[in-house]
């Protein structure tokens, strides 16, 4: 296995392939979609599906830091288990490639496979509604927290407070307001991904 991650597809057996490394210095995940069925294989063990088995998909954007753009597919079994895909693959601890066109070519595969496969295909986007509204009051909260930081600093002349205030501030921002609209509970068909949960096409 090479470490160029891509997707490609075999013209002749219409086989996809994508792989990634979810965490720093775990094993790498490959994703096989054959015309049946899909492969899920971490170098112990491999996990072959059924499109028909997939009973829900759910597509979140997750970054791993304030600097990543962090996208993920978890995909719900009839019997209860979860398999997830990122667009991120981690090469140590503190760097990791985003694999944004192969992610996207890969999901638009699976999702229209699983469609087909299972008229009764529940695709969802963003986080369940409770978690998803924690999660917008805790990021506004903080928003406050930094700001309110920033204000007293410069109110009391502390220059490098105020700075250090102002560091985490923006993009803390920007984090924050990405990860609220863009994981807003919705619900998409299986031909029509939503762009607020891909990476960029471009």
């Amino acid at each position: 296995m090479t470490d160029d991650l891509t997707l490609t597809a075999d013209a002749d057996d219409h086989v996809v392939r994508y792989a990634q490394r979810p965490r720093p210095f775990s094993h790498e995940v490959t994703w096989r979609l054959e015309p049946d069925a899909f492969v899920v294989e971490n170098g112990r063990k491999a996990l072959r599906i059924a499109y028909g088995k997939v009973a829900t998909i759910r597509l979140t954007y997750r970054p791993a830091n304030v600097t990543s753009q962090g996208y993920r597919a978890v995909l719900v079994l009839s019997d209860g288990r979860t398999v997830a895909v990122s667009n991120l693959s981690w090469k140590t601890y503190v760097e990791v490639e985003r694999q944004d066109a192969a992610y996207r070519l890969l999901l638009a595969e699976l999702v229209t496979r699983c469609g087909r496969a299972n008229p009764g295909l529940i695709c969802r986007t963003g986080q369940p509604a409770p978690v998803w509204a924690a999660s917008a009051v805790g990021g506004i909260a903080m928003l406050a927290i930094f700001a309110g930081a920033a204000v007293w600093a410069l109110w009391r002349g502390s220059w490098p407070l105020a700075a250090i205030a102002l560091m985490f501030l923006l993009p803390f921002v920007w984090q924050a307001h990405a990860m609220i609209t863009k994981n807003r509970p919705g619900a998409f068909a299986p031909d029509r991904l939503p762009e607020a949960v891909l990476p960029p096409s471009g």
